[in-house]
């Protein structure tokens, strides 16, 4: 199997600290030829990171080289629909970072374009990739706490001023619909997802708390899944704590963390990996053929999107995650 040669599009927080990182990892999968970014500083720190990637002016300059087989966008989340869309009209295939697009509507236009081409649109939702949350499933589907009825989900981010994050300017002045609340939420969305199935609805009453973050903050919803289970679903992004995932099942219940697992006051260790490495290899198994594009769907994405948009304009009523998607 050859290399994919990949460009990475916007060098940010997320291609420096999360992006290059793994890649270096799979530098027997993966080559990075070129770099672009708004500004060519940026692009150039990311091009020394890389070890002499070259260093390209224009997105529409780097498609068009013959140097790439496939970009990487670390970008905006507003510019995730016209990046995508570009990369598809120019036969080169695409993994971007979450969330899908800035609201629902936008996301079904790539949904749109990725099922109309022949080109991989794969969506960068390193949480389906977290091994603590697949081994709860398989601790469920095992009956290890009989059948499943509650889920609580308490997230506490605590971001201040040391945090790089607060001071990007996009995040500042959110086109996103919630802002952090969906920038960080369909992580937590797509976790619930991978383990219980499709919501059905959400109720939430979301709030700005902090006039460091750009727009809303934080919300606390009441949620159902289509499986029947019920649970809530609360995360601070400028309130401290600790983050607590439990499940509770009709013999039994688990608290999920990082590294382990508590099933019925039991610890069962978990091994940590780097999930953003074990995206990009599942992108490059897609590209290659060797696997259907299951954890990187733009529809999944999409899905995800829609529970933290529905929350968001709830206001406390209780919102049919499917007809928004409809």
């Amino acid at each position: 199997m050859g290399k994919i040669r990949l460009g990475i599009v916007g060098c940010g927080i997320a291609a420096k600290t999360l992006h290059i990182p793994a890649l270096k990892e799979l530098s027997d999968i993966f080559e990075v030829t070129a770099v672009t970014s708004r500004t060519r500083e940026h692009a150039e720190e990311c091009a020394e990171l890389l070890g002499g990637a070259k260093v390209f002016e224009s997105y529409e300059d780097l498609l068009q080289s013959g140097e790439v087989d496939a970009v990487d966008l670390a970008l905006p989340v507003e510019l995730n629909l016209p990046f995508i869309k570009k990369a598809v009209e120019n036969g080169v295939h695409v993994i971007c970072e979450k969330p899908i697009s800035t609201d629902v509507k936008t996301g079904k236009e790539i949904v749109q374009i990725a099922s109309g081409s022949d080109v991989v649109v794969y969506i960068a939702e390193n949480f389906r990739h977290i091994p603590a949350f697949w081994r709860a499933r398989e601790l469920i589907d095992a009956g290890k706490i009989g059948e499943p009825v509650f889920t609580s989900w308490h997230v506490w981010v605590g971001m201040d001023e040391g945090n790089p994050y607060v001071h990007t300017g996009w995040r500042k002045s959110p086109k996103h619909v919630g802002g952090f609340l969906s920038d960080g939420g369909v992580h937590h969305v797509a976790a619930m997802r991978l383990i219980f199935g499709d919501v059905a609805w959400i109720s939430a009453a979301v709030r700005d708390l902090s006039p460091l973050l750009g727009g809303l903050d934080f919300m606390s919803s009441l949620l159902e899944f289509e499986s029947g289970v019920v649970g809530t679903y609360t995360a601070g992004y400028s309130i401290k704590g600790k983050d607590r995932f439990e499940i509770v099942g009709t013999h039994g219940r688990m608290l999920v963390e990082s590294d382990r697992i508590l099933l019925n006051g039991e610890e069962i260790g978990v091994n940590p990996e780097n999930s953003y490495k074990l995206e990009f290899e599942d992108f490059y198994r897609v590209v290659m053929g060797e696997r259907e594009n299951v954890l990187g769907s733009p529809l999944e994405a999409l899905k995800d999107l829609a529970v933290i948009e529905a929350a968001v304009k709830s206001n406390g009523h209780r919102i049919d995650v499917k007809a928004l998607l409809d």
